[in-house]
């Protein structure tokens, strides 16, 4: 007897195009729509495991991470994303996948007194996209998703700062200040933060640059409760005896002791 021939496997594009059409899903009433999820991803992992060299590989790769961001599964979603940037380091879609796992921490950030891990990395994937697509069509958004995190990490450290400065430790506060102010030197309210770390130096008997530091925040053109408070610290210093620059050694901003200027 002749032995039946083997059936022959669908194309990959058939297998993505299944999978494509499972995704429109099936009208229910008026409105909603049924979607086979579930479905949709075997058909996409059919193409993965049988055609790993097609193009439409690639698109499968994307198409499964999709669908876990759609249904906010952010973490499989993330990992997919991250793994096709690993593994495909010159498609045309990596721009894109930059942009999906960026959106996937963001989507998890929370309030500045919570953990700020996926903050720091919604951060980390947006600057990414910027330093190697920016002229992308998603740069524009991701700048301000950037700007929006970058203002989260800087709050939390200058909330700290905040605090020390409200229990007299300047030497504690102008170190989160000034490191809020390095890391993230376009955050939002920059100008205040510019402003305290000068009235904490000032505290610390550094007036020079304490004067230097409050002329710059003036430059960045501060709202009117921020500007007067600046403008108030300069009256102050400028009323006090004559004065040389002094620059706080490095080593009493990092590890505070009885030698360092202004500690009694």
């Amino acid at each position: 007897a002749t032995a039946p021939p083997e059936e022959e496997l669908p194309s990959a594009e058939s297998y993505y195009q299944r999978g494509q059409k499972i995704l429109e899903g099936r009208r229910s009433f008026l409105f909603f729509r049924d979607v086979d999820y579930p479905k949709a991803i075997e058909s996409f992992q059919e193409v993965i495991d049988n055609y790993p060299y097609s193009e439409y590989s690639l698109l499968s790769e994307l198409a499964i991470a999709d669908i876990h961001f759609d249904r906010e599964n952010y973490e499989e979603a993330s990992s997919y994303y991250h793994d096709f940037v690993e593994l495909h380091p010159n498609h045309p879609k990596v721009a894109y996948a930059l942009y999906r796992n960026g959106l996937c921490s963001y989507n998890q950030m929370r309030a500045a007194d919570r953990d700020q891990a996926p903050t720091r990395e919604a951060a980390a994937q947006f600057r990414a996209l910027l330093e190697r697509f920016p002229s992308s069509e998603m740069a524009p958004d991701a700048r301000v998703r950037l700007a929006e995190a970058e203002g989260r990490l800087a709050k939390q450290i200058i909330e700290i700062a905040d605090f020390y400065y409200s229990q007299h430790d300047y030497h504690a506060a102008a170190r989160r200040y000034r490191l809020a102010l390095t890391s993230y030197p376009s955050h939002p309210d920059r100008a205040r933060t510019m402003v305290m770390l000068g009235v904490s130096l000032s505290r610390l008997r550094l007036h020079g640059e304490a004067e230097g530091t409050l002329r710059r925040a003036l430059e960045l053109g501060p709202d009117e409760e921020v500007r007067d408070r600046a403008e108030f610290e300069l009256d102050q210093l400028a009323h006090l005896p004559l004065y040389g620059p002094r620059v706080l050694p490095k080593s009493c901003i990092t590890d505070p002791n009885p030698s360092c200027p202004g500690i009694e």
